[in-house]
């Protein structure tokens, strides 16, 4: 079992709660009015967990001669003149879809079609810029 402690007891020992979480590699859940959990995990090993949910964009051919590319599992597709054009739009358009779901995350994690969402906006927001972003598409 993981290590629980309640809300006051983890701000009173923060220091030593963080320690375990970063130095020893113990995730912790911290508890609050007996319903509350939250836990807590290093990046690294968060990004481990996120790390089997790939971005697999299919690239198109349009018969325009503009590239498409459709990132189903997010239903995000971005088109332009060339591949790079096309994959720097995808990426803007990731984060912006990032970061809608983020500050809108109460309606995103009650839709059905949209939940399932949840881990692939978390591994973009994991990223600290567009190169990160970029090599997660695989392209």
């Amino acid at each position: 079992m993981l290590n629980e402690l309640q809300f006051t007891e983890a701000r009173n020992q923060f220091s030593n709660l963080y320690d375990s979480v970063y130095n020893s590699f113990n995730p912790a859940i911290v508890k609050r009015k007996n319903t509350e959990q939250v836990a807590l995990l290093r990046v690294d090993m968060l990004k481990m967990l996120l790390k089997d949910y790939k971005f697999a964009p299919e690239i198109i051919q349009e018969d325009d001669g503009s590239i498409t590319l459709a990132l189903d599992v997010l239903e995000i597709y971005a088109n332009n003149d060339t591949l790079e054009l096309a994959m720097k739009d995808l990426i803007e358009d990731l984060k912006l879809y990032a970061q809608d779901f983020l500050t809108r995350s109460q309606l995103f994690l009650h839709a059905p079609n949209r939940a399932h969402h949840f881990p692939y906006v978390l591994k973009i927001m994991l990223c600290d810029n567009d190169e990160e972003i970029q090599a997660m598409l695989e392209l």
